[in-house]
């Protein structure tokens, strides 16, 4: 007979032990991303994909896909990071000379796949296969959760109605013989904002997520920076025109200035946030500085001109702590530029490139001089194909349709293939495209981007989130600037950052004071509903209205008997 101390017979049927959700949770995605790494390594031996760089890149792809499906799975906010990244990082079409560090040409992120892969029927790019993506694990997590919630942000209004003209333009153009491969190449930008506007609003949602974005942005811009001193100075000794004329493509300056910017909104607005990263950044700002000289872009040190001093301006205005030291830089500028100006008004060397900047647009170089009646030519004709109709004026040319030139162009054709589809001055393309109507949806867009970043000023507490709201204002300014001078209305990679920092003002929000009704509303407001009462002095607290707010244990003096409440 079996006592209790007695050994459990090996035929004693033995408890069984129910595994927890989470158990079989992690069970589960070990078990997927095993099959799936399986499968991809099968597939790679069926195929033999290592004898060519383009079929090295689909092997590293086919790889790294299902841990990239798992982690937007588990964190579909790693879209928005993945997106932003390659946006700071990689290249959307390359330079005027081809590099062998450019990451951009091994790694083809905005490129149609049938481009590189040499497979046809793949008409998008491996940028609009991970905003689907994400988009769509967005909204199946929701789905399967019951707790999907579309949050439009602030802008969507303005933001939506601008689409929505560039749908009107696409169909116009379209309908009246334009080409819609052609069209491609001009809508893809504006959609692509529209989607990391989106997306940013529904995922971004914690201080933790802004930080991270921030990080991105610096970090990437530096490598970029790191990349462009090595190619100036190792591969070119020193000598950018005779390759090109550029380190990097045109909309690479507009990251450097951001880098700049962000830089000294660290230092100026400091806070939490900013504690470790700006000495980061400030370590890696001349490297920055000297790559954004070396690509020579006159456009990008005008627009970084400008935003600089609208920062020092701002702080004057916005950032009492700051004041002071915000004031003397301006008048310390305001003292060194003359001579400076007068010294390098027309050098070509890397430290006279403000000056030399300013001064081509009334005393130009041949160069320049060349440069500017071009895109003298090219405004005049993109106007005249504006006004080519009345119908043109009200809804725009349409997309997919070269240009009217009335007024004769230099052929560029053999370095810029799109010169009569893309001109340089990317906002007034906009009105050529869409219209009056489009045009003003797009400054309502543009001013009520500045508008809301600016009320946030007055309500957020954290200088660090304040700072990213002045960064806000800035980069919209000069990404304006930029594209009225050279190109950036219509570039991916500009698009995306703008569709985020557009949507990062309603996220910012979220960590703000609410916002107080006008001093006229709220007297108003107690003027309809006051009533009096009668307080006894010995009563320990009370409701009511003082200095125009509802108040509880509102303070009391012993010779007052009368309160006003709501």
């Amino acid at each position: 007979m079996l006592t209790a101390t007695s050994r459990r017979s090996p035929y004693t049927a033995r408890p069984f032990k129910v595994p927890n959700v989470a158990t079989l949770r992690r069970s589960g995605r070990r078990r997927v991303v095993t099959l799936a790494l399986a499968l991809a390594l099968a597939t790679l031996v069926a195929l033999g994909l290592l004898s060519s760089p383009s079929n090295l890149l689909i092997l590293v792809a086919v790889i790294l896909a299902p841990a990239i499906l798992v982690w937007l799975w588990q964190r579909p906010v790693a879209g928005v990071y993945l997106l932003f990244g390659a946006s700071a990082l990689l290249e959307a079409t390359g330079s005027a000379q081809s590099y062998v560090d450019d990451i951009g040409a091994y790694l083809p992120f905005f490129e149609d796949l049938a481009t590189w892969t040499r497979v046809k029927g793949l008409p998008f790019s491996l940028a609009e296969t991970l905003m689907a993506l994400t988009l769509l694990i967005y909204l199946l997590k929701g789905i399967a959760t019951r707790k999907l919630r579309f949050d439009r942000g602030s802008l969507m209004l303005p933001l939506g109605l601008y689409m929505l003209m560039v749908l009107v333009g696409e169909l116009h153009g379209i309908g009246s013989g334009g080409d819609f491969k052609l069209s491609l190449w001009e809508v893809r930008a504006q959609v692509y904002m529209f989607v990391a506007y989106i997306l940013t609003c529904n995922l971004v949602k914690t201080r933790r997520h802004i930080d991270a974005l921030v990080v991105i942005l610096v970090v990437g811009t530096a490598l970029r920076g790191v990349q462009g001193v090595i190619r100036y100075f190792g591969e070119l000794h020193g000598h950018v025109s005779g390759n090109g004329g550029s380190l990097f493509s045109h909309e690479q300056s507009l990251f450097f200035n951001a880098f700049i910017t962000l830089t000294v909104i660290f230092f100026l607005y400091g806070g939490s946030g900013a504690r470790r990263l700006k000495w980061f950044a400030l370590a890696l700002l001349p490297i920055v500085v000297v790559a954004n000289l070396a690509n020579d872009r006159r456009a990008a040190v005008l627009a970084l001109a400008a935003g600089l001093v609208l920062l020092l301006l701002v702080t004057v205005i916005a950032h009492r702590p700051r004041r002071r030291v915000a004031l003397g830089i301006l008048l310390a500028l305001v003292v060194i530029w003359p001579p400076y100006y007068a010294a390098f008004k027309n050098s070509t060397g890397l430290i006279g490139q403000a000056a030399h900047a300013v001064n081509s647009n009334s005393n130009p170089d041949p160069r320049d001089a060349s440069s500017n009646l071009y895109r003298f030519s090219e405004d005049n004709d993109i106007l005249a194909t504006m006004k080519s109709s009345t119908l043109s004026k009200i809804i725009g040319y349409g997309f997919g349709k070269y240009m009217q030139t009335p007024y004769p162009l230099a052929d560029i054709s053999g370095v810029y293939i799109f010169w009569n589809l893309l001109p340089h001055n990317s906002i007034l393309w906009v009105w050529m495209r869409l219209g009056t109507i489009g045009y003003a949806l797009f400054w309502i867009l543009i001013a009520g981007a500045i508008l809301q970043a600016a009320r946030l000023l007055r309500r957020l507490d954290d200088p660090y989130l304040k700072g990213l709201a002045v960064f806000i204002i800035l980069m919209v300014v000069q990404e304006v600037i930029f594209g009225y001078l050279d190109l950036q209305w219509t570039n991916y990679r500009n698009l995306i950052v703008m569709g985020v920092l557009l949507a990062l003002i309603s996220r910012l929000a979220l960590f703000a004071r609410p916002e107080e009704k006008p001093a006229i509303a709220r007297r108003g407001a107690q003027a309809r509903g006051r009533r009096s009462m009668v307080v006894a002095p010995h009563a320990a607290s009370t409701l009511a209205v003082v200095d125009g707010r509802l108040v509880k244990d509102a303070p009391m003096r012993e010779d007052v008997r009368e309160r006003t409440y709501v």
